[in-house]
């Protein structure tokens, strides 16, 4: 008896524990805990986010840094640095970290230089460096180039040329993306647009769904997306869910600087 009831109080705790992990994954919870105001801000950037597997369970802390004035081949461009690492508990377990780097065309939107950085435990550091040609549709690695698609993107400039773009239901984004060997299609429609109202005001969601499938069609290593994003100036992304080979894994906006 003794055995039920304490089995019966930690199923309860863990049900309660999903149900409040699934309440902050709402876009409604997200943006009354974030500062609306600093939502205005359209030049540097910082976001941070919380991201959990299958929307539960948190093992990852990311930052997301837009610096609109880097310098890059003696012309201004924008600079998008994203961190990732393993949140404390987890690393116990499985310390790993990530970094990556896009420097984009501020005229035509898409990547020059594309830099990453994964560090795993027991396992040599990972580091790759991309170069565009653009012009010439050609893109080197690791001193190999290789044919790519026109307007190519990276895996942070394709989100952020999104963002510049005007909204509207049913828009279709259809973009090219490769930093490795092969031509991925990220093709992208805002489905929906929603409105909230969070203490009196009513605050604009803009809901994007996209699909990431290799132009040549193989079904290896495709996922899908939803993204809510704010219907601001700066377009901000609050919550993103994906369907990956290893099972959805969501990303919530926790704090904007």
């Amino acid at each position: 008896m003794k055995r039920k009831i304490i089995f019966l109080l930690i199923l309860c705790i863990f049900l309660l524990f999903v149900l409040v992990q699934l309440n902050k994954n709402t876009p409604q919870a997200i943006i009354r805990s974030i500062n609306l105001a600093k939502t205005k801000i359209n030049n540097t950037e910082t976001l941070e986010f919380a991201v959990a597997y299958l929307g539960i369970f948190p093992f990852i802390e990311a930052t997301l840094d837009i610096l609109p004035d880097t310098v890059y081949n003696s012309k201004k461009v924008y600079h998008i640095t994203a961190q990732a690492r393993a949140l404390k508990l987890v690393s116990f377990f499985f310390n790993a970290s990530a970094k990556m780097d896009s420097y984009i065309d501020k005229e035509k939107l898409y990547p020059l230089r594309f830099m990453q950085t994964l560090i795993i435990p027991d396992k040599p550091k990972d580091e790759k460096e991309v170069i565009y040609n653009q012009k010439n549709n050609i893109m080197e690695l690791r001193q190999v180039r290789r044919q790519i698609l026109p307007d190519t993107q990276d895996f942070l400039s394709v989100f952020f040329f999104i963002r510049k773009q005007p909204f509207k239901v049913g828009k279709e984004f259809d973009l090219n993306i490769n930093t490795n060997q092969k031509n991925y299609r990220f093709y992208s429609k805002i489905i929906d647009r929603k409105e909230y109202d969070i203490r009196g005001q009513k605050i604009g969601v803009w809901i994007l769904k996209a699909d990431i499938r290799r132009r040549d069609k193989s079904p290896r290593h495709s996922s899908s997306i939803i993204m809510w994003i704010l219907d601001n100036q700066s377009k901000t992304p609050i919550l993103m869910k994906s369907i990956t080979n290893i099972g959805s894994i969501s990303a919530r906006l926790i704090s904007i600087e």
